[in-house]
Formats: structure tokens, sequence, C-alpha cells
């Protein structure tokens, strides 16, 4: 089962024997929430494998934690795992129970398998719970794929509560699974702004160099990764981004210098 086995599931979480580490003066307690906040940092740099480490570490702690719970998902959904996704619902409602931000993401598990009723049907939930901000994300995405007004989604999600620059993050990404050229320009529109007022956040400015390069826009690209080189300090995902550029740039040379 893959990645399944390494999750926290409902029978076991709550019940794992705990033994705090040694720690000097001066280290932070590694609670649930320290984990929390060390996967919530790995997931916005794409750093996925080592996201869904940490929120399984804080589930171990806390079986309560619906955020962690929350993560788990959406790593196996960035990882296109939906069948360890799917199974993997089910201990997590039992737990937590079915949140505005549970079942958006199992909304998504469903459209990006193209299962798109199924997906509606969680969607209209997860907005008639209360709807979130990742509630409003995820129909935008939805409506991505049916041609219809995801900007006015996406600009519901960015007003709600939330860290905005996350809610950004994940627009940029809901649009570039979409891989429509339509969306990519849509995703600027969200993410320049986003940069603009958080020119800190080097996760904004890889996700840019990303569409840039779905843009063909060679020069906006290379630009958006040096700025986000200086803010992300041995990112992997950047340097992939940094090998697609490469790679793009190089058949551009082949295609008009022959």
């Amino acid at each position: 089962m893959g990645r399944f086995t390494t999750l926290e599931l409902a029978d076991g979480a709550g019940n794992i024997p705990l033994h705090e580490e040694p720690r000097l003066a001066g280290e932070p307690i590694k609670d649930a929430q320290f984990y929390l906040d060390e996967a919530d940092r790995h997931f916005f740099r794409d750093e996925l494998e080592e996201a869904l480490q940490g929120y399984s570490r804080a589930v171990g702690i806390d079986a309560g934690a619906a955020a962690a719970w929350c993560g788990q998902l959406f790593c196996l959904i960035r990882l296109e795992e939906f069948h360890e996704a799917e199974l993997w619902c089910g201990s997590a409602v039992g737990m937590v129970g079915e949140s505005p931000d549970l079942l958006a993401l199992r909304a998504l598990t469903a459209a990006r398998q193209g299962i798109f009723d199924k997906a509606c049907g969680y969607s209209d939930a997860s907005l008639e719970a209360g709807g979130s901000a990742l509630a409003q994300v995820v129909r935008g995405e939805l409506f991505l794929y049916s041609q219809r007004n995801a900007a006015y989604c996406f600009e519901q999600a960015c007003s709600l509560p939330g860290v905005e620059w996350r809610t950004r993050a994940l627009i940029a990404d809901g649009c570039l699974f979409s891989d429509r050229r339509e969306a990519a320009g849509l995703a600027l529109q969200f993410l320049m702004p986003g940069i603009a007022k958080y020119p800190e956040r080097g996760e904004l400015q890889m996700r840019a160099a990303r569409v840039y390069l779905r843009l063909n826009n060679r020069k906006a690209a290379l630009a958006a990764l040096e700025a986000a080189a200086s803010l992300l300090a041995e990112c992997a995902p950047l340097a992939e981004v940094r090998e697609e550029y490469v790679r793009r740039s190089g058949f551009w040379q082949r295609l008009f210098h022959r």
C-alpha cells in the first residue's frame, strides 16, 4: 500500500507510546504544533514527502489535530496517490468529522480523477457546511474544468480568513494542475498581488516561475526563479523548476537555430 502504511489511522492514532526526545535548553518543544508547522513549511515549498511525514507525526501526537489530517490528505492528492487518499479519508472522518476543509479535499480527490459528479457533490457539501478559503479554492478549480467563472471563487477565497499568501499559492497550484493556458494566466492574476504584498515568500515566486514557463515567457520565468532562489534555501523542487527552464531554453534554441 506504499505511503498509506506510514500514515496514522484511527485505530492507532492516540494510542502510540510517545517518548519525549532529549531537548537542549532553548530548543522548541516538539509537540503536534511543532510538526504541523514544519509540515506546512515543507508543503508550500512542494517538499511533499517531507510534509507527509510531518503531518503524520503531528497526528501521532494529537489524534484530534484536524489540520494535520487534512495535510496528510492534501499531500496524497498532490502526489496523485488517489486510491490511498480515498482509503485514508474514512479514518480522517472518523477522527475529526467532515469539516468544510475535509469535504473540499474529498471533492478535490474526485475532481483530479475526473469524477466530476462526485466532486461537485462534496464541494456543495463543503460550502453548505460553512465554507472556507480552501473550499472556495477547490470550487474554483472545479469551475476551471467546466469553463465557468473560477476567478469569482478565487476572489472569495482570498477574502476569507486564512493565511492569504498560502491561499494564493493553492490557487496557482490548481490552475497549473488544470493544464490550460488560460488557467495559467488566471494563476498570474492571483499570484502577482501576493508577490507584491508578500515579497519575502519565495514559494509564490517559485509558482510564478512555473506559470511563466507554461506561458513560454522565459525571461519572466528566469527572473522569478532568481527571486525564489534568493529566498528559498536548499529547495529541491526549485532546482527541478530550474532544470525545466534549462530544458525549455534548449528546445527554443534548437528550434530557431537550425
